[in-house]
């Protein structure tokens, strides 16, 4: 018995969804990092901090130092030599860079801007309000994310004082987390 073996040749059909994936995967290529980003992670982190002050009218701006814990970093020094809290209507930016203190070098850094809301309060503030990853160093360098923070300070005096502030959000490593 003979058999009859029928090769098909792709369909003209096959060619548009074919067209389609290629573009889908040039453009996913091409894209942006936030377009890339990976799996989302919880991240939290908290810090004691001391800061001093000056008025720039109407402003306040801070200079702020502290210690804590961040998720992904361990030990962890935070710094911000340009938080602004307008004296007029208690509204506040920040650039806040977090060192990780667990290897010993300050390698690995992540930047976050921030907006909050100031309230007075009997000897010193809180404040609300969110973050978002604008940049960072070593195994931080392609990371993305955003969440709240929220705090308190107490004054020491006019200028200075202590406080502390918590982050909770969530953070994506790029692709291939």
């Amino acid at each position: 018995m003979k058999t009859i073996t029928h090769l098909k040749s792709p369909s003209r059909r096959q060619f548009p969804s074919l067209a389609l994936l290629l573009a889908a995967v040039t453009l996913l290529a091409f894209a942006p990092q936030p377009v890339r980003a990976g799996l989302s992670y919880p991240f939290h982190a908290r810090f004691i901090t001391a800061f001093e002050s000056v008025v720039q009218f109407p402003y306040r701006r801070f200079t702020v130092n502290g210690q804590g814990r961040a998720t992904y970093m361990g030990p962890t020094t935070v710094v911000s030599t340009d938080q602004l809290v307008s004296m007029i209507d208690r509204s506040a930016t920040a650039t806040y860079t977090l060192y990780s203190n667990s290897a010993g070098v300050r390698e690995d850094t992540l930047i976050l801007a921030m907006t909050f809301q100031v309230t007075d309060v009997p000897g010193g503030i809180t404040f609300t309000g969110t973050y978002t990853v604008t940049g960072g160093t070593g195994r931080f360098v392609v990371v993305t994310g955003s969440g709240v923070v929220a705090g308190s300070a107490l004054l020491e005096g006019l200028t200075s004082g202590i406080g502390s502030f918590s982050l909770s959000g969530a953070i994506s490593f790029g692709p291939g987390d």
